[in-house]
């Protein structure tokens, strides 16, 4: 039996949750958010739904004390806003996820049995992720503040909107988070939407039927690969208003069409996207669909260029000589220095070959300053 405590001071919303439940769901009725703190505690709950107005208490305020004890229940959140600020807020305090009213019953549900479903995952998540933290280099407080954000992000199924520059490591950061969420059993596809022809990216992401188009044959597209894992869609900012047309529908719907299909493919996939463009700017500017951006940006994470870390640049630069193996094992403080002083264009990226060139460049064991060049 599965055990649902539901926090909400309508009594209505009661009644009807108890009367769609499946048969082995038992449901827990809370009107206030001190009673559902107490009923969290005494009842032990396998899932908990948790209205953000309450009469007595902020949600967001509960729901930081229901998380707060051992091995708390996933807790999903129900609110009236679908604005980000507000998602963000929850995920950040511990919700695992979010649905806004009026909801759907049949998503509710829905909602409720992942919930339940990943909830093993989540504790080892909790348990188990900080050693995959280690793969993103750094320690300023920008670096701390990402891998903080990808330990909330993770659980949830909600949307993650990557910003950052060129060559900061944001495919990295969306690995972290798949491989910290219960979907790190499934795929995790990665797509560039700039490296492909409008005519071709559709295609890609949604599959096609044979007959298509000329020498079409029926193939799954980047959707249908990632069924049960995450999807990440790299330079999100330049795919087409075509297709961001049609992207927003698959997400909305949770299922899609190939390309001269007929036949809806329903769809259990979490996105994550990256772009190194300002898309706030470009959703007011009307290059970029102000719904999808929203859609999309429901949990943003903005890894810092390396410029704004300096502290991480030496970290970075005696990791890079690690794995490339070289003969140097030590950097000079000029050479340091001389690093630490550069703008970065290249980011991380940049910083990997300029290391490669100084250890081939060094004549003994110490990287210095004559031994550094750049583009």
């Amino acid at each position: 039996m599965v055990k649902v405590l539901f926090i909400d001071d309508d009594p209505q919303a009661q009644k009807t949750l108890e009367l769609v439940l499946p048969e082995h769901y038992s449901l827990v009725s809370a009107y206030t958010a001190r009673q559902g703190i107490d009923a969290a505690a005494r009842e032990r709950p396998d899932v908990i739904l948790l209205d953000v107005n309450l009469p007595d208490m902020d949600g967001i305020a509960a729901l930081r004390q229901i998380v707060s004890r051992p091995l708390p229940a996933p807790v999903v959140m129900l609110t009236a806003l679908s604005a980000p600020r507000v998602v963000k807020e929850a995920i950040l305090a511990g919700a695992c996820d979010y649905i806004v009213k009026p909801y759907d019953l049949k998503e509710l549900l829905g909602t409720l049995r992942t919930a339940v479903g990943g909830a093993d995952a989540r504790r080892a998540a909790r348990t188990g992720t900080e050693p995959l933290m280690e793969a993103l280099i750094g320690e300023s407080a920008g670096m701390l503040e990402v891998k903080h954000l990808i330990l909330r992000y993770a659980p949830s199924d909600s949307p993650v909107l990557i910003l950052g520059e060129s060559g900061t490591g944001k495919e990295k950061a969306a690995r972290l988070i798949h491989e910290a969420s219960r979907r790190r059993g499934g795929p995790f596809v990665a797509l560039n939407c700039a490296a492909l022809a409008e005519t071709l990216l559709e295609t890609e992401l949604f599959g096609a039927e044979r007959g298509a188009f000329t020498d079409a044959v029926s193939r799954p597209g980047s959707f249908e690969q990632a069924n049960g894992g995450t999807l990440f869609l790299d330079e999100i900012g330049e795919m087409s208003p075509t297709a961001q047309t049609r992207l927003l529908r698959v997400i909305e719907q949770k299922e899609l069409t190939r390309v001269g299909g007929t036949h809806a493919v329903p769809l259990d996939v979490r996105v994550v996207s990256a772009t190194n463009r300002d898309l706030k700017s470009d959703a007011s500017a009307g290059s970029f669909r102000p719904d999808l951006f929203y859609r999309l940006g429901v949990l943003p994470i903005r890894i810092p260029s390396l410029r704004e870390r300096p502290e991480d640049i030496p970290i970075l630069a005696v990791h890079f000589l690690a794995l490339l193996a070289r003969t140097p094992t030590g950097i000079s403080p000029e050479a340091r220095e001389k690093l630490c002083a550069y703008s970065w264009p290249g980011n991380i990226r940049e910083l990997r070959n300029v290391m490669e060139r100084a250890a081939l460049a060094a004549e003994d064991g110490t990287i210095r300053a004559r031994d550094v060049a750049f583009d």
